[in-house]
């Protein structure tokens, strides 16, 4: 299903730009010898692999999103499952995923950040391999609730795709009996389909909000411990976990910004009926296939000693300042 050349050739852009970049980032940060980043390093390289399987499946499963009076629907528009099946039910679900795997990573950076302030002996010493571990752990989890809610609660029932049928059909001059769809419709349908449509809307808000919460504290809590330094912590030291932050705080802006927001928009548009213009649905799901290049950037860019080998890559010498030069003996 071609929708236009816009969202058709950005999320394959993306992909290859991806693989250029995530790779170049792990790279970066593997052979940094000015900039200690301590145990870090692995979360940011598990990020790195993140993003390069979440850029796979937007290859691979290219979703796009439809929504009509009280009805949102997220659909295959393209690759190798387009042809309705069960696995592209599934793989729609999946994909969706994906955002709560980006939150879930995000909640071990905030926490590694303020361990690394309040409790850093407890990162020294256990973080790999334990730590990492249960990382990866919390990332599943939260693809796979969001998964679940998604491929249970969001289902494509006979009478939901009979309540967009005509205009889904008249809109992208397909047959809706051959697209694997998601959807929620919050009203003029059966009540079973009305109340399983708002509690997955609700469980995947829930979900992404306690995130987006978490996110506020602890960061409120490590913003006040940089303001007010530590006895135990010189002002180099002080000044990376300044500049870490400040590069978390990026990556964090970026998913809310293509991913928390487009996906709440979309669904509470149709619970309260309000309609954006069309080419709104297609840009919300395109966006999301942008942040698997923007958050490694992010991280560069942030970070003198990683933006400056980054530039001079390009033939551009950017002069490092002698905050840069950190004695490699300090672990965070």
């Amino acid at each position: 299903m071609f929708i236009n050349w816009a969202h058709f050739l950005i999320p394959k852009i993306f992909f290859i730009l991806s693989f250029i970049a995530n790779p170049l980032f792990v790279y970066l940060i593997s052979t940094e010898s000015t900039f200690p980043f301590g145990n870090y390093r692995f979360l940011l390289y598990f990020f790195a692999i993140f993003n390069m399987l979440s850029s796979v499946v937007d290859v691979v499963a290219p979703i796009c999103v439809y929504t009509y009076r009280y009805a949102t629907v997220v659909f295959l528009t393209d690759g190798p499952f387009e042809e309705r099946s069960r696995i592209g039910d599934f793989l729609v679900a999946a994909r969706c995923a994906f955002i709560s795997g980006t939150y879930g990573i995000l909640n071990a950076h905030f926490l590694y950040r303020f361990m690394s302030l309040r409790y850093n002996y407890i990162i020294l010493e256990f973080f790999n391999p334990y730590g990492l571990i249960l990382s990866v752990y919390w990332v599943l989890i939260h693809w796979t609730l969001w998964m679940i809610v998604n491929d249970t609660l969001m289902t494509s029932d006979p009478e939901l795709r009979d309540y967009v049928k005509i205009e889904f059909e008249q809109y992208y001059n397909v047959h809706i009996e051959d697209v694997n769809i998601k959807m929620v419709v919050f009203s003029e349908v059966s009540d079973d389909l009305v109340y399983r449509s708002w509690i997955g809307t609700i469980c995947e808000t829930l979900l992404a909000s306690y995130s987006i919460n978490l996110y506020f504290i602890l960061g409120y809590k490590i913003m006040s411990r940089l303001n007010k330094g530590l006895s135990t912590m010189s002002n180099k030291t002080l000044q990376i976990q300044r500049r870490l932050f400040w590069a978390l705080f990026i990556q964090t802006a970026i998913p809310v910004c293509v991913s928390f927001t487009p996906c709440t928009v979309s669904l509470y548009s149709s619970a309260f009926r309000v309609d954006f213009m069309s080419h709104f649905n297609w840009v919300a799901s395109v966006a999301v296939s942008t942040f698997s290049l923007f958050d490694p950037l992010a991280v560069i860019l942030c970070l003198p000693a990683l933006r400056n080998r980054f530039f001079l890559i390009f033939g551009i010498d950017l002069k490092s300042s002698s905050t840069n030069q950190i004695p490699s003996i300090i672990r965070l």
